[in-house]
């Protein structure tokens, strides 16, 4: 989709706008809190976190913090209260939701001058996956399996790809609940996080044109590739063993296995294959017991060392929809740099110079 087209589905981007609602209750609308700073921290495999900065509610008459309803702020801004925010542009009640989440974190200072405000911060639906760590047991399971039954646990619905390989055993041990779907997601080259109330694990969404495609001047502010062949491979081999028959599993990957990839450019492992490189393989010994998973084994890791390859940093006007496991289309950088980018981290801002978007992306393709 082009600028111009996401800009009419928006008002024109015009009337930048946010809200924050605390229990269900708008703090500007409803409790006549003014809130100056908002900003919201999405990020693949990792709890989203959300802060903002709440201004002109410190009373010198009764040395508290009160809203304009006359209510204490601290009491409308407890530990553990259920946090929405939403921005976008126009109406108010027509936001997109950025994030849902719980309060964790409360701040202030009582300066020399002026007046002490109030940072508050928090996390999504994930945090809870980040406390605590547990040890569990599944067998004759797949790893879609253990991730449902964690889910289940956490009171989380599910967008979840099964994964095909049963294994006679799934070890949980000593790991946080995060630490141990992310183990999961890496050795299928899936992708998880919790958006709201739903936790998705599944291939990454790498293919096809992207979200929207924006050119430096127009909507992209600016962007910042890096392209580095350090520590790139040509190809990935895994080693196993199969204890039925009495010998080495060997799963191979190389390059042109790469997922997203576009079909004219070159990734790191295609470029290292050219004279000049002495073809570098990774090997790896892992606990594999069936060629199809010592195969998958070796995708996943060809995966995560191509997507290394070219990575990039950049601000844009203000997109809702611009979030970890999408892409967007970057033109006006050259041709080499002009092209769908995978995004795997988003930061949405919106203060008093309006609305933007920082995201990181990487590709693994030149």
């Amino acid at each position: 989709m082009d600028l111009s087209e996401f800009s009419s589905q928006h008002g024109g981007l015009y009337v930048p706008a946010c809200t924050v609602a605390v229990a269900r209750q708008d703090l500007l609308r409803d409790e006549l809190i003014a809130v100056s700073q908002v900003e919201v921290d999405l990020v693949l495999q990792a709890a989203a976190r959300f802060t903002f900065t709440v201004v002109n509610a410190y009373s010198i008459e009764d040395h508290d913090f009160v809203s304009g309803r006359g209510r204490n702020v601290l009491d409308i801004l407890k530990f553990g209260a259920r946090v929405t925010i939403r921005m976008g542009y126009g109406d108010n009640a027509r936001l997109p939701t950025l994030v849902t989440g719980t309060i964790t974190e409360i701040s202030t200072s009582f300066p020399e001058s002026g007046y002490p405000e109030l940072v508050v911060a928090g996390y999504d639906r994930a945090f809870p996956l980040t406390v605590g760590k547990n040890s569990r047991t599944w067998t004759q399971a797949s790893d879609s399996d253990a991730v449902s039954e964690i889910a289940r646990f956490h009171n989380l619905q599910l967008d979840l790809q099964t994964t095909k390989e049963k294994h006679a055993q799934i070890e949980q041990n000593q790991e946080t609940d995060l630490e141990f779907i992310k183990k999961l997601a890496d050795r299928n080259h899936f992708e998880f996080y919790v958006r709201e109330d739903t936790l998705r694990f599944g291939k990454p969404k790498d293919k096809g044109s992207g979200l929207v495609r924006m050119r430096w001047g127009e909507g992209l502010l600016s962007f910042k590739p890096e392209a580095n062949l350090a520590g790139q491979v040509t190809s990935v081999e895994v080693y196993g063993w199969d204890s039925k028959n009495k010998q080495t599993i060997k799963g191979v990957a190389t390059a042109g296995d790469e997922s997203g990839r576009e079909p004219r450019a070159s990734s790191a492992g295609d470029l290292l294959k050219r004279p000049g490189y002495q073809s570098p393989v990774l090997r790896l010994r892992q606990p594999v017991f069936t060629q199809a998973e010592a195969d998958s084994r070796a995708r996943a890791a060809l995966n995560e060392r191509a997507k290394q390859f070219l990575t990039g940093d950049g601000e844009c006007i203000g997109i809702p929809e611009l979030r970890p496991d999408e892409s967007v289309t970057l033109e006006n950088l050259g041709p080499h740099f002009s092209k769908v980018y995978y995004v795997h981290e988003a930061t949405h801002k919106f203060d008093t110079g309006g609305y933007r978007t920082r995201f990181k992306v990487k590709e693994t393709t030149l």
